[in-house]
This record gives C-alpha cells, structure tokens and sequence, in this order.
C-alpha cells in the first residue's frame, strides 16, 4: 500500500538499504541495533502487520527450498512444523484482508501451539534460557505474536522479528549483522521499497539537500582546490578510548577485556564501565555474542579508532 513518506520516513529506509553492503564489507558484525528504526516505521498496526507478514512469506518459501535458518531432518516433527507455518501465513493474510474476532482467535490459538512446540527452559546464572531447535517456526512465532500485539507494541514486535529474521553469528565476525545476514536485510529493505512506492534513485539526497530553502551554496575560493574534509568519527572522545582499549587488548589476547579490566585501567567504578559497554553496543561501535563472556569486538574500521592515551595510576593487581 503506497503512500507519500516524509523526508524522515526517507532517511531512515535510507539507512536501512546501506545495512546489506555495512554487512557484507564490515571486518566484525554489524550491531543489531541498526535495526532499531523498524520500530518507528511499523508503528503503525497495520504497517507492522504487512511487514511481518512479509518476513513469514520469505521465512515459508526458504523452509520450503531447503535453505532455513533451521537444519533439518525430515522427520515428522519437521513436517509439521512446516504445515504450522502455512497455516499461520494463510491465517495471517487472512486477517490483513479484516479483523474479525474469530480470526483473532484462531491466531491466538495457533500462537499458543507453536510455543508449546518449543516449552523446553535451561538454567543459566542470570535466569532461564528457551531452547530452540527450530529457528524458523520461531520466527513466524514472532510474527503471530506482532499482528496480536497491543496498538503501541506493534513496532517494537516488529523489530523483534527483523532481529531474529537477519542475526547471524560466526566466529570470525561475532554476532550480529553479518555477510550471512545480507539477503536477510535484502529483504527487510524489500518491504520498504514496495510499501512507499520507493527505488534505489528515490532515496538519493538532491544536491544541496539539507540547505535552507533559497540559500546558496558558498563560492568556492578561487586559486585554491577545496580540500575534503575527514568525516568525525560517530563516538566521543571518551569512547573512542574505551574502543582502542578493547581493540588493543584482543590483539594482545585474542579475546575481549573483561569488565574489571576497563575499571582498573580507566579508572572508573564498575557500574560505569558496565554502562558504557552497552552504550558502545546500542550505538553499534561494538559487538558481542550473547551468553559469552569476553566477547566484544570492536565494529568501526581499525583507521577509525584513535590512540589509547596513558592514563597515570597503580600497577594492575596481579
């Protein structure tokens, strides 16, 4: 369903479409994060419920080809679990096409069986853990749960489902939004493109864009080239440093620092270290694979990071 977006709407799909080539050329993952603007563009119920409908088509059609996220034997658990997917999905367009409470009903009722499928916990130190064994099922989980989903969660249902939909992990990457996850984000741009009405020449910034309206460019000096200006780095001073430590020291160990180790260098108390590792994650300067300790990487190009600066203290307990 077209319709004009504003120009804040265009900057983020913008965003969106450079995620598959970040992906593809980043050297670590790309942090998950990025995909946090889904949840204001599908805020919107009906945005959100075309979205995930979207994402449960092509999560169906890869189960289908053999290439889902989940491997699989063949069994009968596995067929199954194929036949709960195409209900949903016919379940699913069903009820774009009207809400009725019957239909509400039957998807409630299909969303309480899938997670009965998968109704197995395992306990780690910070709580209980869901096992799953079938990532795709999960995924079509989600996006049940999205369409049934209270007006104002919507988006962020939605975005829980991109998540699950594009992350990947692999050892020389971490976890994230890696080279594996490029048709993923493809796809996810995909529904954008068709919602608005939208190509790759729509989301191109005119010249001059950003400009006040009637303002003119400044007249370049005469006699003199212009020279590029280098591009500020995303991320302050302080966690600039906090990135060259982290990169500095999984060179040195071949794994990340531990909390304690960024409070005996930086100096700092524990619960600002710990504060500033998830600001570095929510900004997507680092990446970590969930459960594993010693896991961040930094995610910006090495020429990017600035030096580690001496900082005057004791010797680091031993």
């Amino acid at each position: 369903m077209a319709e004009s977006p504003s120009r804040e709407v265009l900057a983020k799909v913008r965003k969106l479409a450079q995620l598959p080539r970040e992906a593809r050329e980043s050297t670590f993952a790309v942090s998950v994060t990025r995909l946090t603007s889904l949840k204001s563009l599908c805020q919107r119920p009906e945005v959100a419920g075309r979205f995930v409908t979207h994402l449960a088509r092509k999560v169906l059609r890869r189960v289908e080809q053999g290439k889902g996220h989940s491997s699989r034997a063949g069994n009968a658990t596995d067929v199954s679990h194929r036949e709960m997917m195409a209900e949903a999905l016919s379940q699913m367009e069903a009820w774009l096409q009207g809400q009725t409470e019957e239909r509400r009903r039957a998807l409630r009722e299909l969303l309480t069986r899938m997670q009965a499928e998968q109704n197995e916990y395992r306990n780690v130190p910070y709580g209980a853990v869901r096992q799953i064994s079938d990532w795709d099922l999960l995924l079509v989980e989600d996006a049940l749960r999205c369409l049934l989903a209270a007006p104002g969660e919507a988006g962020r249902e939605a975005y829980r489902m991109a998540r699950d939909y594009a992350e990947r992990y692999d050892p020389s990457h971490g976890t994230g939004l890696i080279p594996e996850s490029v048709p993923l984000l493809r796809d996810i741009v995909q529904f954008f493109f068709q919602e608005f009405d939208l190509d790759a020449g729509s989301l191109t910034a005119p010249a001059g864009a950003g400009q006040a309206k009637g303002e003119k460019q400044p007249a370049a000096r005469s006699g003199k080239a212009s020279t590029p200006r280098r591009k500020k780095p995303g991320f302050t001073h302080r966690q600039g440093q906090f990135l060259a430590f982290i990169h500095l020291y999984r060179k040195l160990h071949r794994r990340g620092p531990a909390e304690h180790e960024l409070v005996s260098y930086f100096r700092v108390t524990p619960p600002s270290a710990h504060a500033m590792i998830v600001k570095l994650e929510e900004l997507g300067l680092i990446s970590r694979e969930p459960g594993v300790p010693r896991s961040a990487r930094v995610a910006v190009p090495e020429s990017d990071i600035p030096p580690l600066q001496d900082i005057g203290g004791p010797p680091w307990p031993a």
